[in-house]
């Protein structure tokens, strides 16, 4: 049996008016709350991990940064039909 089928009970508690506005959304959309929750969960985590990625790509730039003059920069959003 895999890990990622077996589902488990999470409880939480969340603002009534949340949980109204959230009610609505998935009864006028035809979608089940749980759902839902759990897509937004997954979005949320990709999302960090992302984040977090780029942040890792940054730092990783600024250990050894590469500058270029302004005449450079220029000439690089000219090419790619871009104007200050």
């Amino acid at each position: 049996m895999q890990n990622s089928h077996k589902q488990i009970l999470l409880g939480t508690r969340i603002p009534y008016s949340l949980k109204v506005m959230l009610s609505k959304y998935c009864l006028s959309h035809g979608i089940k709350m749980s759902y839902f929750i759990t897509e937004a969960i997954k979005e949320k985590l990709l999302e960090i991990a992302e984040d977090e990625q780029d942040t890792a790509i940054v730092e990783k730039r600024m250990k050894n940064p590469k500058y270029i003059s302004q005449k450079e920069f220029n000439k690089y959003l000219a090419k790619r039909g871009l104007k200050l």
